[in-house]
């Protein structure tokens, strides 16, 4: 009997589909859609469906050599289907893998890899390593980005709907409530969420103590308030809340601080920041401490609220320790550390090398980082501040025994990969969290003397297609590179 789906339309909007038709779905994609053929040769791209599934599928609108599809009806179920743990699956864009068993997750992210190491790295003969998965697959987030969207703003002239009509379940809004959560796939409508599964259990206090704000409202502190962060340092405990706002709302941070704390007694600091998100925010004024400490194995590590950090404690030691055991270090090398953050590489290596730099150009970043080589006394660590596309060319004058590269989801750009083979570094180590980028970059080093000997998929983000990813790379004689 066929069961229906849940939307996957990311519009919010009515939109015309075509007739249903059936489609065997042959494999998942990067990014998480199900991929199948219609009768024509096309590939259409299906969200929220599996492997081996049969489905009607409803094509929307557009034109190309590939289709996209809505789920209808589940005709024959994959062996991988489960039921998804939170009611707001499908709907909202932070998971595209709830329906999937955790099994099966694992064992596609890996085969996504593969092919993409062929098809963007052009690289056939990488050894990929069975998927490690060190994470529970519910509650392992310890830092989250909540959207918001409505509550009353000073510059629209009192109470205002969201600019995006409806929120995803139906319900208008009404007079200055606020919508929080995550957004709605390929969308920036705000999908308002009571609880998220995947979050620490402190970060769903702190969601519900800033939902359920009263006299005065959280819109009615902070009229502009647009996005918040949420950080807990699994290891330690502490928490931190930072909001992007407007600067002339700082006074309510005092307030909102000892709100929170009644939910959250172990929460440190309320921060305001103002910019974008996306780029470096601006510090602007916090209430308690702008930082949480971090455990990661035998050291601790300050975070400041706009820094970089795994995403969570765990996450953090697990990588640790397989760049460690990929470094190979005897105690007298000299070793690079490219987007260092707040050291966390860089001082555990430090302790098996004879040096290390660390190079990273966030200003808070390498601000943390510094203070926590002192605090763990990493008395053979350098850390600059610098793009590193800027300051690493400058050391080709140098001998180096490792690199190790962790950059953003967007991977290195040409020059940095350009300049390590430059540098003729003998090892390199590539933490990545983007397969496709690291595929690319991994096929640009092929190009500049270096061989892929080994990756090692790692599951950080269960119930998403997101995978983390160790790569070693070790520099081809002269007479090999062609």
């Amino acid at each position: 009997m066929a069961s229906e789906f849940p939307s996957s339309d990311t519009s919010g909007a009515p939109r015309e589909k075509g007739p249903g038709v059936r489609v065997r779905i042959e494999r998942l994609v990067f990014q998480g859609d199900g991929l199948g053929r219609l009768e024509d040769g096309r590939v259409v791209f299906v969200p929220l469906s599996a492997a081996q599934d049969l489905l009607e599928v409803r094509l929307l609108p557009g034109r190309g050599d590939f289709a996209r599809g809505e789920a209808a009806a589940l005709l024959e179920a994959s062996p991988i289907r489960a039921q998804p743990a939170c009611r707001y699956f499908g709907t909202c864009g932070g998971c595209q893998w709830q329906h999937l068993t955790h099994e099966g997750q694992v064992a596609w992210k890996a085969e996504i890899l593969r092919e993409l190491l062929v098809r963007v790295g052009k690289l056939s003969d990488v050894p990929v390593e069975p998927p490690l998965n060190p994470l529970p697959p519910w509650g392992y987030r310890a830092r989250a980005q909540l959207k918001l969207s409505g509550g009353s703003d000073p510059r629209a002239g009192g109470g205002r709907r969201g600019s995006r009509g409806p929120i995803a379940d139906g319900r208008q809004e009404s007079g200055s409530a606020l919508r929080i959560g995550f957004h709605r796939r390929e969308s920036h409508q705000v999908v308002d969420v009571e609880e998220c599964p995947l979050l620490h259990p402190t970060l769903n206090a702190l969601l519900r103590g800033l939902r359920g704000m009263r006299a005065p409202m959280l819109s009615q502190l902070f009229p502009g308030l647009r996005e918040v962060w949420m950080a807990v340092g699994a290891g330690t405990g502490e928490a931190m809340v930072a909001l992007f706002a407007h600067v002339r709302e700082r006074a309510a941070l005092r307030l909102l601080f000892h709100r929170l704390r009644e939910s959250v007694p172990s929460l440190q600091g309320v921060v305001l920041l103002e910019g974008e998100s996306r780029q470096q925010p601006r510090f602007v004024d916090r209430h308690g401490h702008g930082a949480i400490l971090e455990q990661v194995g035998k050291h601790r590590f300050r975070v400041d609220a706009t820094a970089f950090f795994q995403v969570s404690s765990l996450a953090a030691e697990t990588l640790t320790a397989l760049v460690a055991e990929a470094a190979a270090l005897t105690g007298k090398e000299r070793v690079l550390d490219l987007y260092c953050g707040v050291g966390t590489f860089t001082i555990p290596l430090a302790r098996l090398a004879g040096e290390v730099v660390g190079i990273e150009s966030h200003p808070s970043a390498s601000a943390d980082a510094l203070y926590n080589v002192r605090v763990n006394d990493a008395g053979n660590v350098r850390i600059l501040q610098a793009q590193v596309e800027q300051l690493l060319p400058d050391l080709a004058g140098e001998s180096w025994d490792l690199a190790v590269l962790d950059p953003p989801r967007q991977g290195a750009s040409r020059r940095v990969l350009e300049a390590l083979g430059q540098l003729g570094v003998p090892r390199i180590v590539y933490v990545s969290c983007d397969p496709s980028t690291l595929a690319r970059d991994l096929g640009l080093l092929a190009g500049v003397g270096y061989s892929c000997v080994r990756i090692q998929p790692v599951d950080l983000f269960p119930q998403t297609f997101h995978l983390e990813a160790v790569a070693v790379l070790e520099r081809r004689a002269a007479n090999e590179r062609g």
